[in-house]
C-alpha cells in the first residue's frame, strides 16, 4: 500500500500559474461540493489542486479525498486543530501540532488516501487575536516590547523543525502558510515579530505568504488593492489570495474578512502571477457558490495591473516604520549596555580629575 505523496506530474494550463484552492468544508459538505456538476472536471482538466482542511477526520472526508485521488487532482492535507483548540499552529501548541500530523497520517493510511503535501498553517493563537482586536494598537506595542521574554520560541522552533523532518521522511512535501510579516522579521535579522505574535519561521518546501487584500477598514474600501502582493511578492515562494467565502464557511480566520469582488480577485491573481508560479486561492466553496470557476479560465495572465499609489505607499510606509522599530529593538540592549560603560567611564575620569584638583 502506497503511503507517500502523489507524483508531481500534473501540469497546469500553459502560461497560467499552479492554482491550489483552500477548502474548509469537510465530511458530507465536501462530498456535496465535489458532486456539484462540473467541479471535478474543472479541477482535473485544469490541473488545479485542493488544500483540504482536516479538522475532524470524518469518514466522508476520506471518501472525498479518495475521489480527488481517483481524478488525479493534487491534494494538500491542510492541517488544522479542532475549533475549540484554536485552529492554527503556533509557539503555544507545538505538541498538538506533532500529535495532529501523526493522527492524520494514520488516518490517511487506514483509509488508503494520498496527499501531495502537508500544509502547516502558522498563525497567532486565536484567543490572542481576538484580545488584540479588542485592546487595539497598545496591546500590539506591548507584545513587541516584551517579545524578548517569550521563552517558548527556541524549543517550539526546534520541535517544528523535527516535525518537518518527520514529514519529509514519510515522503511528503511541506507547505507553510505564513503571515507576510515573517519577511520583515528576516529583513531585520530578528525574531521579534515571531516572538511577539507566537509564530515561527520554518524551512518549508513551499512557503505561502497570505497576502489577502480583504481588510475590514471602510476608509480603504475594505480592499488593500493588491498592495500586499505588490510589496511582499518579490520575497514569496507562493502567494495566498482571497477572500471569496461561501455561506457555509467556518468560524475561521476568513470569517471577518469582507468578500472581494471578481474584479479585485482577478487583479490579485494577476499580480500574484507576476511574482510566483504557485497561488493559493481562498476558497473553492466560495468560488463554486458564486459561479466564478469558469471565469478563472478566462483570465489574461499576461496583464500586470498596478495597485493604487496611495495603498502602495501606505503598506510600504508601514513596513519601513516596522523595520525601524525592529532595528531599534535589535540594538537597544547592546546600546544600553555600551551606554552604561560609557557613563561609568565618564564618571571614573571625572572622579580622577576631581581628585587631582583637590590635591
Amino acid at each position: 500500500m502506497q503511503t507517500t505523496s502523489l507524483p508531481v506530474g500534473i501540469t497546469p494550463v500553459l502560461g497560467r500559474p499552479q492554482i491550489i484552492f483552500f477548502c474548509e468544508l469537510e465530511g458530507p459538505s465536501l462530498l456535496e461540493l465535489l458532486a456539484t456538476p462540473g467541479v471535478l472536471s474543472f479541477l482535473a482538466t485544469g490541473g488545479y489542486g485542493v488544500a483540504v482542511a482536516l479538522h475532524n477526520l470524518a469518514p466522508e472526508t476520506a471518501q472525498a479525498v479518495a475521489i480527488l485521488n481517483q481524478h488525479r487532482i493534487p491534494v494538500i492535507a491542510w492541517l488544522l486543530l479542532p475549533a475549540e483548540e484554536g485552529f492554527w499552529f503556533n509557539l503555544q501548541n507545538y505538541p498538538q501540532a506533532i500529535e495532529r500530523y501523526r493522527a492524520i497520517r494514520q488516518w490517511a493510511i487506514s483509509h488508503n488516501v494520498q496527499f501531495q503535501a502537508i500544509g502547516l498553517d502558522i498563525e497567532p493563537p486565536l484567543a490572542e487575536v481576538i484580545a488584540s482586536r479588542r485592546r487595539g494598537i497598545r496591546d500590539i506595542a506591548r507584545r513587541i516590547w516584551l517579545a524578548h521574554e517569550n521563552v517558548l520560541y527556541e524549543s517550539a522552533r526546534a520541535a517544528y523543525i523535527d516535525l518537518i523532518a518527520e514529514i519529509h521522511h514519510d515522503g511528503y512535501e511541506v507547505h507553510t502558510y505564513q503571515l507576510p510579516l515573517i519577511v520583515d522579521d528576516r529583513r531585520a535579522a530578528t525574531t521579534t515579530i515571531q516572538r511577539a505574535l507566537d509564530i515561527v519561521d520554518l524551512p518549508a518546501d513551499v512557503e505561502v505568504l497570505l497576502c489577502f487584500s480583504s481588510i475590514p477598514i471602510s476608509q480603504l474600501g475594505n480592499d488593500l488593492g493588491g498592495a500586499l502582493i505588490d510589496s511582499y511578492g518579490p520575497a514569496a515562494d507562493a502567494i495566498g489570495v482571497g477572500c471569496i467565502v461561501g455561506s457555509t464557511v467556518r468560524a475561521s480566520s476568513a470569517e471577518d474578512l469582507p468578500p472581494l469582488t471578481w474584479d479585485a480577485l482577478e487583479r490579485d491573481l494577476q499580480l500574484a502571477a507576476h511574482h510566483t508560479d504557485t497561488i493559493y486561492l481562498f476558497s473553492l466553496e466560495g468560488c463554486v457558490e458564486r459561479g466564478l470557476l469558469p471565469r478563472l479560465n478566462q483570465i489574461d495572465w499576461t496583464a500586470t495591473p498596478r495597485p493604487e499609489l496611495s495603498k502602495r505607499l501606505l503598506v510600504n510606509s508601514l513596513r519601513i516604520l516596522l523595520f525601524i522599530v525592529m532595528l531599534a529593538m535589535r540594538f537597544s540592549r547592546p546600546l544600553l549596555a555600551w551606554s552604561g560603560w560609557i557613563v561609568a567611564a565618564f564618571l571614573f575620569f571625572r572622579l580622577r580629575q576631581q581628585k587631582r584638583y583637590d590635591n
